[in-house]
């Protein structure tokens, strides 16, 4: 990855041509969601590991596109000290300066959503408001999974998975199923086809500009989040996190965040 900039840099929709040549995706989510098996699939190699500490990315070509991933390990994690989450700030936002086609939102489909929420909310402050256009759910399964469309249907349909209806809601309903296990070319070519019908719909890229902001509320909320979830904590303490003041756009966490080994 290029080093980034000194300051953090707000994003700004810029049309581009639909017809890219270049598609440019980041994968987000937090830890042991998924994200390295969707984009390792997609490159047709193991470029990724399980759990990356830095901001990775790497490409291929496919047919007459040229599609570039990038990967963001979990921005919230407690474990995160102030420098080393300053310096993957950086580093994704760099990574991201060429524009980026679409965001995907790893959520693994049988477990109960963690600080997915709040990952989108970080996001959203770090890259700008209008990323939110681009973001898709990739909801991450395995084999053991048979009629997927029917499954997919029914945990959203369900009471007790309000959580992940919230959050479909949130991304504009736009998501994708992907079999983590499968290296099919066809789930490939479905997600590209998903991602440019996004592109096409907000006329081509969300692209960077550069914008001074040192004093602006935007630089405010993104240095409180911060703050609020680089708070020391124990392993074996349960995370909490505040809400804050109206328009903040800090969500209130609930009491309780799925904690997971990993996978």
């Amino acid at each position: 990855m290029a080093e980034g900039p000194s300051s953090p840099t707000e994003m700004s929709e810029i049309s581009s041509s639909p017809d890219d040549p270049v598609i440019q995706i980041l994968l987000i989510g937090r830890k042991a969601s998924g994200k390295s098996s969707p984009g390792n699939t997609i490159l047709g190699e193991t470029r990724f590991k399980e759990y990356e500490s830095e901001v990775c990315d790497g490409k291929t070509q496919i047919g007459e596109k040229q599609v570039c991933v990038i990967i963001s390990p979990d921005l919230l994690d407690p474990d995160l000290n102030k420098e080393k989450l300053e310096m993957l700030k950086e580093q994704l936002v760099s990574g991201c300066s060429a524009g980026l086609s679409s965001v995907l939102l790893t959520v693994p489909l049988e477990e109960p959503v963690g600080n997915e929420e709040e990952i989108l909310d970080f996001i959203k402050c770090l890259l700008g408001p209008e990323v939110q256009k681009y973001i898709m759910i990739l909801f991450t399964y395995g084999d053991e999974l048979e009629d997927l469309e029917q499954t997919t249907d029914e945990h959203l349909k369900q009471k007790d998975r309000a959580d992940l209806q919230r959050l479909l809601t949130e991304c504009g309903g736009r998501f994708y199923c992907f079999n983590i296990k499968s290296k099919s070319d066809g789930q490939i070519q479905g997600l590209l086809q998903k991602i440019e019908g996004i592109m096409m719909k907000n006329g081509g890229k969300f692209i960077m500009e550069r914008m001074k902001r040192s004093n602006s509320k935007f630089q405010k909320n993104l240095q409180l989040k911060i703050q609020i979830h680089q708070v020391p904590e124990r392993k074996d303490q349960i995370r909490l996190a505040s809400a804050g003041k109206t328009g903040s756009g800090i969500r209130a966490t609930g009491n309780t965040i799925h904690r997971k080994k990993h996978i």
